[in-house]
């Protein structure tokens, strides 16, 4: 009982510490805004983790995943609009069911396949339009991305196709996203990302309609060479 007083006094003093901190990290975020908003003339490293969903010949669409990182540089900027420019690459995979399947193989080996799967690499270059001068920052980004490879393949992992490697292509994305900065060398990062369909072999369906798909990502961005920037 004796120590109680003491114990009182070291709380007191890790709470002012505690607050101490926050407030050292509010102001520094005040500071790194005084010359430019919150991502003006920024280098930032992100990397993200998520979901797939494909707008295809699938009759049932499944989520799949993905994974991306990249490197982005956002134009000095006092004004509410920061134009930016970055360069993403994903890995990922494109999941489906067909109620009707499709045959493969020959003689014995003939089989209905009714699960499929559809690796991909993609290359992201993209122009981004971020708004606001706070902690929440919502954008606005445009892609002319680029399909390094995607490979169909059954639920076992066999190509679809004889010739497995199919041919790279470009085609056009959109996305949403919001980032919302914990402290002044990190951010959460949240994005809704559409690819548009222009091939119709994503997912080793051949019809009328272009292959599409969604992909939905959260994760992390480290800013960059961040005290080059505040004064």
């Amino acid at each position: 009982m004796k120590n109680l007083p003491h114990k009182k006094y070291q709380l007191i003093i890790l709470l002012l510490l505690v607050s101490l901190s926050v407030s050292f990290a509010q102001s520094n975020i005040v500071e790194m805004r005084s010359k430019y908003n919150s991502l003006g003339k920024f280098w930032v490293a992100t990397f993200e983790g998520g979901v797939t969903l494909p707008f295809s010949d699938f009759q049932t669409p499944s989520i799949g995943y993905t994974g991306k990182a990249g490197i982005e540089y956002y134009f000095p900027s006092r004004i509410f609009l920061i134009p930016g420019l970055r360069l993403h690459a994903s890995y990922g995979e494109l999941n489906g069911e067909s109620n009707t399947g499709r045959l493969s193989g020959d003689g014995s080996l003939r089989r209905v396949i009714k699960n499929f799967n559809t690796p991909f690499v993609l290359l992201e270059p993209s122009i981004v339009a971020a708004f606001g001068k706070n902690k929440v920052i919502p954008y606005l980004a445009l892609g002319l991305d680029y399909l390094l490879a995607f490979i169909p393949l059954e639920k076992n992992g066999y190509s679809l196709y004889t010739n497995s490697k199919r041919s790279p292509f470009l085609t056009f994305s959109g996305e949403f996203g919001i980032r919302y900065f914990i402290h002044n060398d990190f951010s959460y990062n949240f994005s809704l990302k559409y690819i548009k369909g222009s091939v119709d072999e994503l997912d080793g369906f051949v019809s009328r309609k272009k292959d599409a798909f969604v992909m939905i990502t959260s994760g992390i961005s480290v800013h960059l060479f961040r005290k080059e920037r505040i004064r």
